[in-house]
């Protein structure tokens, strides 16, 4: 929003030049009679004139303190001057009015009539739009929010209550001068957001709200800045050179091909899909284009362990650094929350390994900055991950981008009109990256007897039901209301997989996904109960407690149940033990669903892997289990086109299947 350029325009022999000065941290607001020429010293000060007459300050000059304190002096002098000697007061009582207003803060001075506007996105974190207020930015700032040009918003990794907490304690507000937004944003990677228009929207009753926020802008914010990497050039190695170097290696028969593709580029992206170890493929790659070269392998925090063990199961020699650069150990293992450090020195790498590489979809996040300023040092780029699209077709773009490929240097805009919207459009997109991207499916391993995904329906009872009601019709904010549905009817699900637990056989394990701490905690008491050998693993426990855990479930046949949440397990871990996956509390995206499934369903699994999701009739779960179905199927038509129409087919008849033949309605 851009700042008035009003005038005042009330002539009067002013007996003073400052009549009154107010502060609040950031602005002072100057009561100053009108002399001719004074307009024009106060714009240069990037001074506005408040000409609204309902504002408290009607007739105050606002004047950033940045500007006006350097030059106060300044300011007097030229008063004086314009005045033609015709006032009394001196400097000393001039500077006096600005040091008491300084000394006596008003928060509240500039914040009439301000309403800011917060909106959920998709992925996590909160988009904060609205008026133009200093604090508003120190705020944003000091949580390390990014502004968004493209869109004048701010993105901040936090949920809105705390936003608006910090926005009232910093600036007085009251609660009826925000507004969070129930529609939830989709982030694109230009920096621009847009509502979730092509999927179905989520609603737990109440007035619908508007999807667009007015704009909140930072003059001195700078565009979304993204260091340049180099483009994707083949390398010298030939098939033939390839199959000589692989002399010796313990390999699937899929593996050599997917080490291939990834020696022959100087960048390229390995898809396939979870347990057929895209880890073990990359590690040799690496090490053979590396030739005795540092590596920089980047991956989440809770998959370190992993890595290192991969790396010396391969190479038992190999001196691996975790989270340290150090200068005698060839493999550098670092987590995306740690990736400053290796900036200044990345050129000293020979390939930088990206791990889980769709957690740098989001170019305003610290991680993606940083990892394009590493990339645009390292010559040779691999990433990995199962799940390249989680919600739309745009989070390709930003991994383009970081591979160096030609189509992540097309303008987003351009990228969406050609490649976004549609099923033909996707798979266009899909045969310009047939070159960059290798997908293949589990059916490459001839041990694996499938994945069997059954809907459970599940009735509240009276009493659940009117308590559901309770929590849905609060007088809350939107996002926080549907965090309460969600946690409540995860306890409610307990029941139903203690039910489901008591049905297995004494040779089947189970791994139960929770979305919620506490529910994790109830499910271990029941376990422990019952006489069920079980461990869990949440977000806050160490890495050694981590190991411990996975390795009793895997090693303990008295050990049947492993309890996590989602976001601690659900990714990276080989849990091939468990022949049974439970869903208590369903993820935001179909990739996070499928991840975990996976750690059962992968290389290593002898047993078919039966996914048991119940579904708690007319409540937020249908709303949310349609909303990632909308989003499966946008990943399938970019990366497995060959497969939609046969998955469509299988997935309608096993899910009808099973809802109608077992626990049609479990109460």
């Amino acid at each position: 929003m851009n700042r008035p350029r009003l005038v005042n325009r009330t002539s009067a022999t002013p007996s003073t030049l400052l009549q009154r000065a107010i502060f609040d941290g950031y602005d002072f607001g100057l009561k100053i009679p009108y002399i001719a020429g004074s307009n024009r010293a106060l714009l240069e000060l990037s001074g506005f004139f408040i000409s609204a007459r309902e504002h408290p300050l009607h007739r105050y000059w606002r004047v950033p303190k940045g500007k006006l304190l350097p030059d106060l002096d300044t300011l007097y002098n030229r008063l004086a001057e314009l005045a033609g000697g015709l006032h009394s007061q001196s400097w000393r009582e001039f500077s006096s009015l600005v040091e008491s207003a300084q000394a006596s803060l008003d928060r509240q001075a500039f914040t009439w009539g301000m309403l800011l506007r917060i909106a959920p996105l998709a992925e996590g974190g909160v988009l904060l739009s609205g008026e133009f207020h200093p604090g508003v930015v120190a705020v944003a700032r000091r949580m390390r929010g990014v502004f968004l040009r493209p869109s004048s918003s701010w993105r901040i990794d936090a949920t809105p209550e705390l936003l608006r907490s910090n926005l009232i304690l910093e600036l007085g507000l009251a609660e009826e001068q925000f507004e969070i937004l129930d529609t939830v944003q989709e982030l694109l990677s230009d920096g621009s957001f847009a509502p979730s228009t092509e999927l179905p929207s989520m609603s737990i009753g109440g007035p619908q709200q508007e999807p667009v926020a007015p704009s909140l802008e930072d003059e001195s914010a700078s565009d979304i800045y993204l260091a340049a990497v180099p483009e994707i050039e083949r390398t010298e190695y030939s098939s033939a050179d390839i199959e000589a170097a692989l002399q010796g290696y313990s390999l699937l028969a899929h593996q050599p091909d997917g080490i291939a593709h990834l020696l022959q580029r100087t960048s390229a992206l390995l898809a396939d899909d979870m347990g057929l170890g895209k880890t073990r493929q990359a590690v040799i790659a690496a090490s053979i284009r590396a030739a005795g070269r540092p590596i920089l392998v980047i991956t989440l925090a809770t998959l370190l362990i992993n890595w290192q063990r991969e790396i010396q199961e391969v190479y038992p020699s190999a001196t691996v650094a975790i989270q340290q650069d150090t200068p005698e150990a060839q493999w550098i293992l670092v987590n995306y929350e740690q990736l400053s450090p290796f900036v200044a020195n990345a050129s000293r790498f020979a390939v930088m390994v990206i791990d889980e590489a769709q957690r740098m979809k989001e170019p305003t996040a610290q991680c993606t900055r940083h990892g394009f300023d590493i990339a645009a040092q390292v010559p040779n780029r691999y990433l990995l991950t199962g799940t390249p699209v989680l919600n739309r077709e745009t989070e390709l773009h930003t991994l383009l981008r970081l591979s160096g490929h030609p189509i992540g240097q097309l303008p987003l805009k351009e990228f969406c009109d050609r490649f976004a919207g549609n099923p033909e459009f996707r798979q266009s997109l899909r045969a310009e990256l047939g070159d960059w991207m290798l997908r293949r499916r589990k059916d490459v391993l001839p041990s694996l007897k499938g994945k069997q995904r059954q809907l459970l329906k599940v009735a509240l009872s009276t009493e659940e039901r009117q308590q559901y009601d309770v929590l849905r019709l609060e007088d809350r904010p939107v996002f926080a209301r549907l965090g309460a549905l969600r946690r409540y009817l995860e306890t409610v699900k307990v029941r139903v997989a203690m039910d489901l637990l008591s049905e297995l056989d004494a040779e089947d394990k189970v791994i139960l996904f929770c979305e919620f701490k506490p529910t994790v905690a109830a499910l271990k008491e029941l376990c422990e109960q019952a006489g069920l050998g079980c461990v869990t693993l949440v977000g806050n426990d160490s890495l050694t407690k981590r190991q411990k855990a996975i390795d009793r479930f895997q090693q303990d046949p008295d050990c049947r149940v492993f309890i996590c949440t989602t976001a601690a397990a659900g990714t990276g871990n080989n849990l091939t033990a468990a022949n049974y996956v439970f869903f208590l509390g369903l993820p935001w995206t179909p990739g996070q669903q499928e991840q975990a499934e996976d750690r059962a369903y992968r290389n290593g699994q002898l047993r078919m892997v039966v996914v048991k999701i119940p579904l708690v009739e007319a409540t937020i779960d249908e709303q949310l289990w349609q909303l990632l179905n909308a989003k499966r199927q946008v990943a399938q038509d970019l990366i497995e086109p060959e497969q939609v129409d046969g998955n469509r087919a299988q997935l309608a008849a096993s899910l009808i299947g099973s809802c109608s033949r077992e626990h049609n309605s479990i109460k």
